[in-house]
């Protein structure tokens, strides 16, 4: 047994695993508000702040998997993405086409 959902029914109650989640989902949105106010202030854009919130959601939500929890928390963060890059499909799209892939920041 390696995963939480393997144990024996009744050994976590489900209430703690709702905790869990509920935790990471605000963990989550609490990062997005962050971003989310890079962008409005200028510091960040939309498309940088929004790959970022993916690719945290990303992680988290790899790791509930492998601790055996399957949550709403890709489904939360692709609503959260969204909400800071309304195009972020068709960004995403061509950061994959971009050979090599790049992180360009200009100094002042």
């Amino acid at each position: 047994m390696n995963h939480l959902k393997d144990l024996p029914a009744g050994t976590i109650w489900l209430h703690l695993l709702d905790a869990i989640e509920h935790d990471v989902i605000q963990d989550i949105r609490m990062y997005a508000q962050g971003r989310a106010t890079n962008v409005a202030r200028g510091a960040e854009t939309p498309e940088l702040a929004a790959l970022m919130v993916d690719k945290y959601c990303e992680g988290m939500t790899k790791a509930l998997h492998i601790a055996g929890l399957e949550s709403a928390v890709r489904a939360e963060g692709d609503r959260l993405v969204r909400e800071i890059d309304p195009d972020f499909d068709a960004h995403c799209k061509s950061h994959w086409a971009a050979r090599p892939a790049s992180l360009t920041t200009l100094m002042k």
